[in-house]
């Protein structure tokens, strides 16, 4: 690792030693620099085991690229998960990347990781995982509640909600609380006083907020890792097991950039936004905002209400689906 940093361009490498034990290590290539200056604005992460005979932890740093793929943008290995263990990578990792802080960390609840990040990156909303969450729920009401469908669905389309204010989902939380008789349930309680941590509603005004609202990305790439480790293996093992799981995937994206390129798109709508669309988009994407403007094509309509203060005022209405909208289209 050190005759990397010494002949990689760009490569970082820092460990911490424990007497004449190995503590901690972490490390991120020119690549993963790139990735993180490029799509660093949310970040994941979380522990995995079974990786070497050590017993060490690894934690790879996840972000989510322009095809809507994992990336890892850094990576670290560590013998204990304490606060001042987790405290030494994040800023070994802030080192690596020139200081430069995510908008949101994602995690799971994790008690030292979560003192690590608020101590290391007070700027960073810290963002819990709702999908583990919500695996507690069953454990904390009653089996015949769990089962009703009324409850789950209410409970369900209030939490994962995006669309609605905070004042908005208090409101409805206190009268799902109150109908089903959780006043007195500490669980509830505790986890209403943590909402501004795991509740989407609260972070709708933070960019790029929609990108992971779970862990899962986070466990799905640990699993992606496994595949090519062994709790058997050495440090020197797992390191070149872990060099031909980055190449994979840094492959996989050179497909579909080159897939992106060699696209060819049908046209749904008479918008010039949606030939623009398809030069500044990779192919995953432009079919998600293709649809966006389709709907905003034949579903709305705006009208110009004036001018105020140097701005053009429009009002713009959503049509039912079903309804009849004859619009000329201006280029």
């Amino acid at each position: 690792m050190n005759d990397r940093r010494d002949h990689y361009p760009n490569y970082s490498f820092e460990f911490l030693r424990d007497g004449d034990m190995l503590a901690a290590m972490f490390w991120a290539d020119g690549r993963k620099k790139a990735f993180y200056a490029e799509f660093g604005e949310v970040i994941s992460f979380i522990a995995t085991l079974r990786t070497n005979k050590y017993k060490m932890v690894f934690v790879p740093f996840t972000a989510v690229d322009h095809h809507k793929k994992l990336v890892t943008v850094g990576a670290r290995l560590l013998s204990r998960e304490t606060i001042e263990s987790y405290e030494w990578l994040i800023k070994a990792f802030l080192r690596a990347h020139e200081g430069k802080a995510p908008k949101i960390v994602l995690t799971d609840q994790d008690p030292a990781i979560k003192q690590a990040v608020e101590s290391v990156l007070p700027n960073s909303r810290h963002r819990l995982c709702i999908w583990n969450i919500m695996k507690k729920l069953q454990a904390k009401v009653t089996g015949d509640l769990f089962k009703n469908k009324d409850f789950k669905k209410r409970f369900n389309k209030l939490l994962w909600n995006m669309h609605i204010k905070p004042d908005e989902f208090e409101n409805k939380w206190e009268l799902i609380i109150n109908e089903f008789n959780f006043e007195d349930k500490r669980w509830f309680n505790d986890m209403f006083e943590l909402r501004d941590k795991w509740i989407p509603a609260y972070f709708s005004d933070t960019r790029m907020s929609g990108l992971m609202k779970t862990t899962s990305r986070s466990e799905s790439m640990n699993s992606f890792f496994n595949t090519y480790s062994h709790s058997e293996n050495l440090l020197l093992h797992f390191m070149m097991n872990y060099d031909t799981a980055i190449q994979k995937q840094r492959n996989t994206q050179k497909e579909l950039d080159h897939q992106t390129k060699k696209a060819s798109y049908k046209f749904i709508s008479p918008r010039l936004i949606e030939k623009h669309a398809t030069k500044v988009y990779t192919s995953t994407l432009f079919y998600e905002v293709q649809k966006e403007i389709y709907k905003g094509s034949w579903h709305y309509q705006y009208k110009h209400i004036g001018t105020k203060n140097g701005w053009e005022l429009y009002k713009v209405e959503q049509l039912n689906k079903n309804s009849d909208l004859k619009t000329e289209f201006e280029k």
